[in-house]
C-alpha cells in the first residue's frame, strides 16, 4: 500500500491592510465617507442656490439705489435726504445687493478660469478683491467701535484709508456688478484667431494632369451608372396618367412625370394614336 502525502497546512494570507494602499485610495475613502452625509450636500446645495438668486436680485436691488441716487441729487435732496424711510430702505438694499454677491463673485471667477474665459475672469477677479477689501474695512470699523465702545466717527481714524476713498471703492463696485451681470449673458469668443498667409498655388504640369484624371473618373463613374440603370417606360406612364387624368396638358403631363415638354409630347400623341387605331 502506497501512503499518501500529506500536504502541509499553510494559512491563508491576510488581506490588505489600508496601510498598503496608496494615499490616494485614502482620500477616496474620506471622500466617499463624506458624501454619505445626504443632509449636508442638500443644505449646500440650498446654501448655492441662495447666494445665485441673491447674486441675481442684485441687480434689481443696485438698479434701484442708481435710480434713487439720481432722483435725490435732481430733487435736490427730497428723496432720500429728507426722508428717513428712504434713507433706510436705500441703505439695507444697497448692503444686501453688494455684500451679498461676496461669494458669487468668487465662485464665478473660479467657473471663469476653468472655462478660459479670460475677460469675465479677470472681471470677476477684480470685482471679488474690491468685494473683499471693502467688506473687510467695513468690517474692522464696526469691530473697533464695539469693542472699544466708541462713536462711529472715532473709529474711522483706526482704518488705514481715509472714508471718502472707501466710498469711492464701494460705488465702484455697485458699477462694476452691474456690468459682471450684463456680460454674463454675453458670449465672448477669446480664443485668438491667427490667421496663417496662404502661400500662392504654382500650377504644374503633374497638377494640372492629376485634376484632369480625377475628373475624367468622375465622368466615366456616372456614365456607367446612367447605363446601368434601366431606360424607364415613358409609354405606359403617359398612358397610365391620361386615363386618370384625360384632360391633362402637356406641361402637366411633364411636371408629374418629371421628364421633358418634348418626352410628354411625343407620347401624348403616340398614346392618342393608338387609342384611336382601338
Amino acid at each position: 500500500m502506497i501512503p499518501q502525502r500529506v500536504k502541509s497546512y499553510s494559512p491563508p494570507a491576510k488581506p490588505p491592510s489600508l496601510t498598503h494602499f496608496p494615499v490616494f485610495w485614502k482620500s477616496q475613502e474620506r471622500m466617499l465617507a463624506m458624501k454619505q452625509f445626504k443632509s449636508i450636500e442638500k443644505l449646500d446645495t440650498a446654501i448655492l442656490y441662495s447666494l445665485e438668486l441673491a447674486s441675481s436680485l442684485s441687480v434689481l436691488l443696485l438698479a434701484f439705489g442708481l435710480i434713487a441716487s439720481m432722483a435725490n441729487v435732481l430733487t435736490k435732496g427730497s428723496v432720500l435726504s429728507d426722508n428717513l424711510i428712504m434713507q433706510r430702505i436705500w441703505a439695507w438694499t444697497q448692503c444686501i445687493a453688494i455684500d451679498a454677491s461676496v461669494a458669487g463673485a468668487i465662485i464665478r471667477t473660479f467657473r471663469y478660469s476653468q472655462e478660459k474665459e479670460r475677460l469675465k475672469f479677470w472681471l470677476y477677479a477684480l470685482l471679488s478683491v474690491l468685494l473683499l477689501f471693502t467688506a473687510a474695512i467695513v468690517s474692522d470699523i464696526e469691530s473697533v467701535q464695539q469693542t472699544l465702545s466708541i462713536a462711529l466717527d472715532s473709529a474711522y481714524s483706526h482704518v488705514f484709508i481715509p472714508v471718502e476713498l472707501l466710498i469711492w471703492i464701494r460705488s465702484f463696485v455697485i458699477v462694476l456688478l452691474i456690468v459682471a451681470h450684463a456680460i454674463r449673458h454675453v458670449s465672448v469668443n477669446e480664443d485668438e484667431v491667427v490667421q496663417a498667409e496662404q502661400a500662392p498655388v504654382t500650377v504644374t504640369p503633374e497638377l494640372v494632369e492629376a485634376i484632369r484624371s480625377v475628373i475624367v473618373q468622375e465622368i466615366q463613374g456616372e456614365q456607367t451608372e446612367q447605363k446601368a440603370l434601366p431606360a424607364p417606360d415613358n409609354y405606359e406612364r403617359v398612358k397610365e396618367y391620361l386615363g386618370e387624368y384625360p384632360n391633362a396638358k402637356v406641361r402637366e403631363v411633364a411636371q408629374a412625370l418629371s421628364i421633358s415638354l418634348s418626352t410628354a409630347n411625343k407620347w401624348m400623341k403616340v398614346v392618342g394614336e393608338r387609342a384611336n387605331a382601338e
